[in-house]
């Protein structure tokens, strides 16, 4: 049976061979469900743009047909229009948040198109993107659709008769501070202390504003587009008195024309990272702090860190209450006063002073354990003050570990020449970040040739 329908298959296969062979081809070809007109790109729905926010931004669109070889149609002419109707059923279908592209920030250079007789591809369209009249820390949807066609000519093909355009501005979402630069600001203390200080990275430097009263403020230019949701601040971490309190941001984007962002009439006095939330996104190109008040009412104030956010919102510093913290463990101590305990009060100026007489615990290593009294994350580094009244003996070789249990330890930093800078608080990172609720601290070297040593604070971070 199978060898019979293999024979019939073959013989209709021969005669149709024969047929097409014998017969010439077509002048032209028609397949009437294949002509239809439709708009460049709706085939690749949706198109993205991105627009540059300091020029207009142009790109053509024409119509087409295909389906034949015979282009002698006659002239056709379409309409072509926006149609910001569409924009809530698309964001509904693809589950989007698109805004219409406002009417003010889009225009066309003519109304139709036309495909002349003897031609599939009509003249251009151009769509140009007036980026100043939009609020780019959005994104569009700008369809563009095909209104009209001349009638009894080419159908138009539904699904092709409209293209969907993102609308996206040019902006970034990363600070880049080495971008910056400053544009201009209210007083600078001393040369040592300047706004580049608020954006170079090191917590320990800071601007200092001079003596002559507040407000005082700063204006930074970023250099480019950025789409800004929020501020990140860091306090002077020494501990000092005239913290900013009332603080107000600004965002510009000419430097000259300046909308306020947000408001904070008690910005806490905290040395830890803050994370500030924008009610309302913006993109700017330049932003200004002004500091209104501080802490201590003092005609001064000064600022360690402060930059931008956008996209996802960045880990505020972890509160390791360290007032609860508890020291269960230690080779020596001087005395009560001279205790390990010291080490994390708060207090640069309170001091731990291991035993100096004692033969049989003093000398090196000196160690100590503290309970956290909890699971803590990894800590990603430590800041740390040497003691402030009395130098020569500092830690040199120091190695931090943590444990879950008091029992297995990891090493997260081990610091072959620790800085003996008593002026400066000190700032290492941990280079095996690892959770866990003991700290364990191994001074196995130090600066100077006596058997003791001391730490003035130490602080997770």
């Amino acid at each position: 049976m199978k060898n019979i329908i293999a024979l019939v298959i073959s013989i209709l296969s021969g005669m149709f061979v024969f047929n097409a062979c014998s017969d010439p081809y077509p002048e032209t070809i028609e397949l009437e469900q294949f002509m239809y007109i439709s708009l460049s790109g709706a085939a690749d729905n949706p198109i993205v743009k991105t627009v540059d926010l300091d020029k207009s931004s142009t790109f053509p669109l024409t119509i087409s047909y295909g389906g034949t070889t015979n282009y002698d149609q006659g002239e056709i002419t379409a309409e072509i229009t926006a149609d910001n109707a569409l924009v809530a059923a698309y964001n509904t279908e693809n589950n989007t948040t698109y805004l219409p592209l406002p009417v003010e920030a889009y225009s066309f250079d003519k109304s139709s198109v036309t495909i002349v007789d003897g031609s599939r591809v009509s003249d251009q369209i151009k769509v140009t993107i007036n980026p100043g009249m939009a609020n780019f820390a959005h994104d569009y949807l700008l369809p563009v659709t095909i209104k009209s066609a001349t009638e009894g000519k080419i159908p138009i093909k539904e699904e092709f008769k409209t293209v969907f355009f993102i609308i996206k501005g040019n902006v970034k979402t990363l600070p880049a501070e080495e971008k910056w630069t400053q544009l201009d600001a209210s007083s600078v203390w001393q040369p040592g202390f300047p706004v580049e200080s608020t954006w170079d990275g090191d917590r320990n430097s800071y601007w200092h504003t001079a003596l002559d009263g507040m407000p005082q403020w700063y204006a930074v230019n970023m250099n480019e587009y950025k789409l800004i949701e929020g501020f990140t601040w860091l306090n002077r971490q020494d501990g000092a008195a005239a913290v900013p309190k009332h603080v107000r941001f600004e965002t510009s984007m000419n430097g000259t024309d300046w909308t306020e962002v947000l408001d904070v009439p008690e910005l806490p006095s905290s040395n830890t990272l803050q994370i500030l939330d924008l009610p309302e996104k913006v993109v700017a190109l330049y932003f200004k702090v002004t500091i209104l008040s501080n802490w201590a009412d003092a005609p001064y104030t000064y600022v360690a860190e402060v930059s931008t956010w956008a996209g996802e919102r960045p880990t505020p510093d972890y509160n390791w209450e360290k007032n609860t913290w508890e020291v269960i463990a230690f080779r020596s101590e001087w005395n009560a006063d001279w205790g390990v305990h010291k080490i994390f009060d708060g207090d640069k100026n309170t001091t731990w002073h291991s035993d100096p007489s004692n033969g049989e615990i003093n000398g090196m290593p000196q160690w100590f354990v503290v309970d956290m009294k909890k699971m803590r994350p990894a800590i990603k580094g430590f800041l740390i003050w040497q003691r402030q009244d009395d130098h020569g003996m500092e830690p040199k070789h120091v190695v931090f570990s943590v444990s879950e249990d008091n029992e297995t330890w990891t090493q997260v930093l081990e610091v072959l020449e620790m800085s003996n800078d008593h002026t400066v608080e000190l700032d290492y990172k941990t280079t095996n970040p690892t959770p866990g609720r003991y700290l364990k601290v191994e001074v196995k070297a130090i600066w100077g040739g006596n058997p003791w040593t001391y730490f003035g604070e130490i602080t997770p971070y």
